[in-house]
């Protein structure tokens, strides 16, 4: 088992990695579950997982239930499941009273590394991914890796899509562990696979630490690869961490191009995404490529033309770059379809 926590606006998040975690917390609570997470609580609100539970709609179904259970401020809300019922439930956590206490137990690998890190709750609006949200920072993170031996293949390998983002943009060491490991990890040797998962909360902690609420330009970072990968998401309805690989390919030539990133560094990535079974190519008809042109306009971190863009200058390093929008528009033109 291995435990690190990280210091934020609300105190300190501890996080816990291991197996046979279990999902009680000290105090009252009320459970949240994904009725894809093979979770039997009783009592417990069950949702329905993947992106469309991030919606108004069943947000306020959550604050009926919350309101119903009696929950107030020092009630746990405790969330069971993937990124997406995380996400929904810090926001609902966040607002509910005005903010209460929050515990979330990822049950994707996905989840672990990144979407239960760093407290970011959002729901989608119409097209729009996280258009509405909020920072709110989980007093607890239980990381019970018996939740990724079920896991689909195609699910599993998604995930390493944003351990790879850490590795090429903030920590080149990281990045050479995982060209070397790349084999045990495919095959989900438990070691390894608590070693990565404590290696990218680590990551993504320290970020967190000293950009809180993305201020200093420093927690962009971890938005490499999704701008472009936000848009075919929605488009094509790819697994986030499949339009994430995507995204960073193309965002990758991108940097190439201007003069940012050298053509073998390039190469490392695509490489390395390829090595988990990751896509670093897809195909958009000309509805789909205009209607992810349609919404890479309407992504959160456009400035009036230009897109503030992460991007790397070599492998573990990287620099906040504005992206003229028409520049972007231009990067996914690469994927469209050939005749």
């Amino acid at each position: 088992m291995r435990e690190l926590s990280y210091r934020h606006s609300r105190g300190v998040t501890k996080i816990i990695i291991g197996r046979g975690l279990g999902l009680r917390v000290d105090g009252k609570a009320v459970y949240l579950v994904d009725a894809n997470s093979g979770v039997e609580l009783e009592g417990a609100l069950r949702l329905p997982g993947g992106e469309e539970v991030k919606s108004l709609e069943v947000l306020t179904k959550v604050y009926e239930f919350l309101l119903s259970r009696g929950a107030d401020r020092h009630t746990y809300l405790v969330a069971v499941g993937g990124g997406a019922l995380l996400d929904l439930a810090t926001f609902a956590a966040g607002t509910y009273m005005r903010g209460m206490r929050l515990a979330l137990v990822p049950t994707t690998l996905l989840a672990m590394i990144d979407a239960a890190i760093g407290g970011k709750g959002a729901v989608d609006w119409g097209r729009v991914k996280n258009l509405v949200g909020v920072f709110y920072q989980p007093d607890l993170i239980l990381a019970d890796l018996k939740f990724v031996e079920g896991l689909p293949d195609r699910v599993y390998r998604s995930a390493f899509a944003e351990a790879v983002k850490y590795g090429v943009t903030l920590d080149g060491d990281f990045f050479q562990w995982l060209r070397q490991n790349a084999e045990g990890l495919a095959r989900r040797d438990e070691s390894l696979l608590e070693e990565a998962v404590y290696k990218c909360a680590r990551i993504k902690a320290s970020v967190v630490e000293e950009d809180e609420f993305e201020l200093k330009g420093v927690r962009q970072v971890l938005n490499f690869g999704h701008t472009v990968g936000h848009a075919i998401e929605r488009v094509l309805g790819l697994l986030h961490g499949e339009a994430v690989a995507v995204g960073m390919a193309v965002e990758g030539e991108a940097a190439v191009e201007a003069g940012l990133l050298g053509g073998a560094q390039l190469d490392e990535l695509l490489a390395l995404l390829k090595a988990f079974g990751l896509p670093t190519r897809v195909c958009l008809d000309p509805a789909s490529l205009e209607e992810a042109k349609r919404l890479v306009e309407r992504d959160k971190k456009r400035k009036g033309d230009v897109v503030l863009m992460p991007v790397p200058t070599g492998i573990g390093k990287w620099r906040l770059e504005e992206m003229r929008l028409e520049f972007v528009k231009r990067a996914l033109d690469k994927l469209r379809c050939s005749a």
